[in-house]
C-alpha cells in the first residue's frame, strides 16, 4: 500500500473521522487536531488513502508523533505499514534512534510489537516513554590490519577524573586499518544523548590497541576529529570510523 503525503483534501478526511470517532467512543486524537494541522503545514503529516480517501495518517517523518488508522479499517496491517514506511525514511535520512512517547498507554503494546523499548523512569507508568535503535553492520575491506578498538560512553562526571565512573555502555569491536590511516568499524557504534544520567553532555572514550584517542564530551571538536558524528534528528552520537591521530 501506498504511504503518501498528506493533502488538504486528505487533512479535510482524517479530521472528520477523528471528529467522529470522539463523538462515538470519546477517545481518539481530536483534541490534537492542531497537531495534526501544523504537521501538515510542515510537511510531515503522511497518509494511507483507499477508494481516493485518507484512512490512516501518522504525523513525523521518523519517530511518529500520532499514529490513528480509521475505526473500520483498524487490525489491517495500516499502522505496521505506516511505521515500516517512516522507518525506511530513517534509515534512508542516516537517523540512528527513534523515540516516542506512548498515548494512550495502551498503545505500547503495538509499539512493543515494532522493537521499542521502554527508557527514562520505568517506575512512571502514566507517562511511557521508548525507543528504538537502528544499528548498521558494515563489510570490513579484505587483507587489511585489523585493530581492536574500545568505545566508551560515560557521565560527563568521568572526564573530571575526580573518581573511577562506570560507563554507560561500552563497545569492544573489531576494525580494519585503511590506507590513509583510519580504521573502518565492522558496525556502528551508537551513544544515546540522553542517557546521562544526571542529565549533562555525554563523554565519549575512544582506545584503539591500548591507546587512548580521545576522552572528552562528545560534542567537542576533539570527538569530532576522532570520528564522532552528532545526529540531530534522532539524539544520538554515532561513530562509523576512528580518524587517524594528528602527528
Amino acid at each position: 500500500m501506498d504511504i503518501v503525503k498528506a493533502t488538504p483534501g486528505d487533512l479535510a478526511a482524517v479530521l472528520t473521522w477523528l471528529e467522529r470517532e470522539y463523538a462515538e467512543d470519546g477517545e481518539g486524537f481530536w483534541c490534537n487536531r492542531r497537531i495534526i494541522e501544523r504537521a501538515l503545514e510542515h510537511g510531515d503529516l503522511w497518509v494511507i488513502r483507499r477508494d481516493d480517501e485518507a484512512v490512516a495518517v501518522q504525523v513525523g517523518d521518523y519517530a511518529p508523533d500520532i499514529v490513528s488508522v480509521r475505526k473500520d479499517c483498524r487490525r489491517q496491517g495500516l499502522g505496521d505499514a505506516l511505521f515500516a514506511a517512516s522507518m525506511k525514511r530513517a534509515m534512508d535520512d542516516n537517523v540512528n534512534v527513534l523515540s516516542i512517547e506512548c498515548s494512550p498507554r495502551n498503545s505500547w503494546t503495538f509499539w512493543q510489537r515494532q522493537g521499542f523499548e521502554r527508557f527514562g523512569d520505568l517506575s512512571e507508568w502514566g507517562k511511557i516513554t521508548a525507543r528504538r535503535i537502528l544499528p548498521r553492520s558494515f563489510d570490513l575491506p579484505a587483507g587489511l590490519p585489523t585493530a581492536d578498538v574500545r568505545i566508551g560512553f560515560y557521565p560527563e562526571a568521568a572526564i573530571y577524573g575526580r573518581a573511577p565512573v562506570t560507563p554507560i555502555a561500552f563497545h569492544c569491536i573489531r576494525g580494519s586499518r585503511i590506507d590513509d590511516g583510519a580504521i573502518t568499524l565492522e558496525r556502528r557504534v551508537i551513544g544515546l544523548c540522553d542517557d546521562e544520567p544526571e542529565g549533562k553532555d555525554l563523554a565519549v572514550k575512544i582506545e584503539v590497541d591500548g591507546e587512548v584517542r580521545c576522552f572528552c564530551k562528545a560534542k567537542y571538536e576533539e570527538a569530532k576529529e576522532a570520528g564522532v558524528m552528532r545526529d540531530w534528528k534522532g539524539g544520538a552520537f554515532y561513530i562509523d570510523a576512528v580518524e587517524p591521530a594528528d602527528e
